[in-house]
């Protein structure tokens, strides 16, 4: 009796057990149709196929309809019974077939445009008609690596074909209207690192065709236009493929036609359901032409069904994507499969429709979205296989299963010292391209740390002070758990023609935290120019100097020590300090060599409308700074190794003070004050802009030396920065350097390819056009403006401008009012 009662509690476990339906999705002549989704009709529970076709679905005992779906084909669906045993079913799905069907339209009207307009009509509201809602997300990305050159720029590269990553995730998302996100990651798969954290985000895959213009991080700087934008007639025009029957559903595929070949919009189709008119499906390409940056050619495919109060949502999504980039070729996909969703209507917003739904109470609040936007579980990354068997809901491939198996077993071979050393003579080998171009290392990787050598251009230069000049140094950098923990660099230079040998140590230290603390400090005797943000290149100085005779670096000796610290005291909130005791020495040109015949070099003593007399002399110096940067409303990501944090869409706000302390020697006495003000802004289509304002002043000036006047960086050379944001081209170096109050504004506006793609020789450059303008005023220099025009983007990394100065509307001298500059960046 009891055997049996045995028999009959595990006949009863196993029949409620979930079993699995597997199988595959195949076309109509037999083949694979990788990437198709299945789900359970009425729900958002389902899965996709994966690039072999094959597809499981965890099912409890009962009745069932699956559905399969894919782009481009017919839906196909199966009713079935879950028992007590796995089982598999295969799914062929044919090509669309498509209905005919009588529609009334104005004479001579395209029939897609009239759905066009009805899904224009509608986008609003179904943009809003989802207040907040909460999914799970499993998401696999896979990018592979097929060639590469042997070297770039000289620089031999040492990679492996194949998977690069391979990693799976799964994720709890929220999000409520407008913008707010939270999501959660509770598993994490790398393959190859059993230790590491997937970096796949579910939110930075939300992509909604219902926003008339929306950005996708990393790929352009434009924004791109929805085909159901208010004004996508203006980029699309569009085309009825047919009408497609699915149960009581009519959908229409239309056809995008993108106006112009370089706009910011998709090629390819969407499906849109006849009177509902929203969005069924879309399979979407965005190439090379439309702007986007290192990647060639971008897929987007969604899939979207019913959820609860017959509202759709997507339940997979899929990003494919192809690159080639300085003879480096590559592809890869993001898949995401969304499940379990719990939604909360705009009640308001179905009401003043007349719609009927269910009234319940708000699932979601306020409170539990914070600026934490994601947040990555200690133990995500523990999972085992038997979790990911049952949890994953994408099969893994033949390919995908041999990456996981052949990384974890190499992991220990590859993470040996004696596979390490191996690469690292490899790594290690000297080239005319480090040399010259980036630098030469010494990688110790099994001990994690290596020797930074600055090329052979950065260490040979001239000026007048000096001569010729060596300026010889290295940099000891160690890592921890592949991260940066700290850096020791010392330096020795040595003066040619002044006879003079500097020498000086400095260190960067920092502890890992998630404040982001670090401490920094250094001593020595060196030579340092006058602005402390060394406005002058030295490389660009000696070229200068060499080939046209003039010089415009201004130099002087520090015997120096100082210590540093940073930290973030809470969120968006920053603190940084610094403590220096200087012993200051004047320095006087000793030579006048060039490659001209007849050369006269200013003196190495900057000309100052303010202070007839620049010359420091020899004095001593211990200067306090502090100051603060706070960014209003800062979202962040916590990680169990870091925090990443992320530019708000708010002003950041800096405050500096600065105190000459008049102790211990030192012959200094002065308060300096700065308060800034900067943001950067998107203006859709039009370009994005960015902007800093700061005005400043000394509240104390009873010992205040020409050092420590306020200097702004000014430019002479035709090579110009434009990596700094409080930068002038035309102004000179220290003519208006101040002790007053002082105001400055900068504004620069790209405007992407808004302009250019417009030109038909020019849009298939790629350049774009960028406007800027630099204000400053003081009591000596009044009110002085530089207005910039320029293209960038000339081969991925130049850029050229055009500048033109006026000094209180005039463009007397002695300001340079006109001149061409070129700059390098990306």
């Amino acid at each position: 009796m009891r055997i049996l009662l045995v028999l009959l509690f595990a006949v009863l476990v196993s029949s409620s057990i979930a079993q699995q339906l597997t199988g595959k999705t195949l076309d109509e002549k037999g083949e694979p149709l990788p990437f198709a989704t299945i789900h359970i009709l009425g729900t958002t529970t389902g899965t996709t196929s994966n690039s072999n076709g094959a597809y499981h679905l965890n099912l409890d005992p009962g009745k069932y309809t699956i559905v399969v779906q894919y782009v481009g084909y017919q839906k196909e669906q199966k009713e079935i019974k879950v028992g007590s045993s796995n089982f598999e079913i295969d799914f062929q799905l044919l090509p669309e077939v498509f209905k005919l069907r009588e529609v009334v339209v104005t004479a001579g009207e395209n029939p897609a445009d009239r759905v066009i307009r009805e899904a224009i009509k509608k986008r609003k509201f179904y943009l809003k008609e989802v207040n907040a809602y909460s999914c799970n997300v499993y998401i696999k990305g896979l990018q592979r690596l097929d060639t590469f050159p042997e070297k770039i720029l000289g620089i031999k590269l040492t990679l492996d074909t194949g998977i690069v990553y391979l990693s799976e995730s799964i994720s709890e998302l929220k999000f409520m209207q407008p913008d707010r996100i939270s999501e959660r990651m509770i598993s994490s798969k790398v393959s190859g690192n059993n230790q590491g954290f997937s970096w796949n985000q579910a939110s930075d895959m939300m992509i909604n065709m219902y926003e008339g213009t929306f950005i996708i991080d990393g790929l352009s700087e434009r924004p791109f236009v929805s085909p159901i934008a208010n004004n996508a007639f203006l980029f699309y025009d569009y085309e009825l493929i047919g009408l497609i029957q699915e149960g009581d559903l009519l959908i229409n595929k239309i056809k995008l036609l993108p106006k112009r070949a370089t706009d910011p919009v998709f090629d390819g189709h969407i499906y849109i359901v006849e009177d509902e008119w929203r969005m069924h499906s879309v399979d979407a390409l965005l190439t090379k032409s439309r702007g986007i940056e290192f990647v060639d050619s971008l897929t987007l495919r969604q899939v979207f069904a019913k959820a609860d109060h017959e509202i759709w949502m997507p339940i997979s999504q899929r990003f494919g994507f192809m690159f080639k980039v300085f003879g480096i070729k590559g592809s890869g996909h993001f898949n995401a499969v969304y499940s379990d969703y719990q939604i909360e209507p705009n009640y308001e917003l179905l009401a003043s429709n007349n719609i009927q739904v269910e009234d319940s109470s708000a699932l979601f609040d306020k409170k539990d979205f914070t600026k934490e936007i994601m947040y990555v579980e200690e133990g995500s990354n523990e999972k085992d296989s038997i979790y990911w068997q049952a949890a994953r809901p994408i099969p893994l491939s033949s390919i995908e299963v041999r990456d996981y198996h052949d990384k974890d077993s190499i992991r220990i071979v590859k993470d040996s010292k004696v596979y390490k050393d191996s690469v690292d003579v490899e790594r290690n080998k000297l080239t005319v391209g480090k040399l010259l171009l980036s630098g030469y290392t010494i990688h110790r990787s099994y001990d994690e740390h290596r020797f930074d050598f600055p090329t052979i251009l950065s260490s040979f230069q001239y000026n007048t002070v000096e001569g010729a000049v060596t300026n010889l140094g290295f940099s000891y950098v160690k890592l921890q758990d592949r991260r940066f923990h700290y850096r020791i660099s010392p330096e020795v230079r040595y003066g040619f023609s002044n006879e003079k040998l500097h020498a000086k140590t400095t260190f960067f230290f920092r502890t890992l935290d998630k404040k982001f603390t670090s401490f920094s400090g250094g001593g020595g005797q060196y030579v340092s120019q006058i602005n402390e943000s060394n406005p002058v290149d030295e490389f660009m100085n000696t070229f200068n100097s060499l080939v046209y005779g003039r010089s415009f670096i201004k130099l002087f000796e520090k015997g120096f020590v100082y210590g540093q610290y940073q930290q973030e005291i809470v969120n968006g909130l920053f603190m940084w300090t610094r403590l220096e005791y200087a012993n200051r020495n004047q320095l006087f040109n000793t030579s006048n060599y060039s490659f001209k015949d007849q050369t006269y070099y200013e003196p190495n003593q900057p000309v100052n409308a303010e202070l007839a007399d620049t010359s420091i002399g020899q004095h001593q110096a211990l200067v306090f700074d502090l100051n603060l940067r706070v960014r209003f409303g800062q979202t962040y990501q916590t990680r169990p190794d870091r925090r990443i944090i992320y530019k708000p869409k708010t002003p950041e706000l800096t405050i500096k003070y600065r105190k000459g302390l008049a102790i211990l020697g030192s012959d200094v006495n002065f308060d300096k004050w700065e308060l800034s003000i900067a943001d950067d802004m998107n203006f859709g289509l039009v370009g994005n802009s960015k902007y800093i304002v700061s005005t400043g002043g000394f509240m104390n000036k009873k010992q205040l030396p020409f050092i420590n006047y306020q200097h702004f960086n000014g430019n002479t050379l035709w090579y110009a920065r434009v990596e700094g944001d409080r930068q002038y081209q035309l102004l000179d170096y220290y003519l208006f350097s101040t002790s007053e109050n002082y105001l400055e504004i900068h504004y620069e506006h790209h405007f992407n390819e808004f302009l250019l793609n417009k030109i038909p020789l020019l849009r298939k450059l790629n350049w774009q056009a960028v406007a800027s303008t630099h204000y400053l005023t003081t009591k000596a220099v009044g009110n002085y403006l530089e207005l910039g025009v320029g293209i960038e983007h000339i081969f991925k990394f130049m850029r050229i401008d055009y500048f033109r100065s006026i000094q209180d509307g005039t463009f007397n001298k002695p300001i340079a009012n006109q001149a061409i500059r070129f700059g390098v960046g990306f």
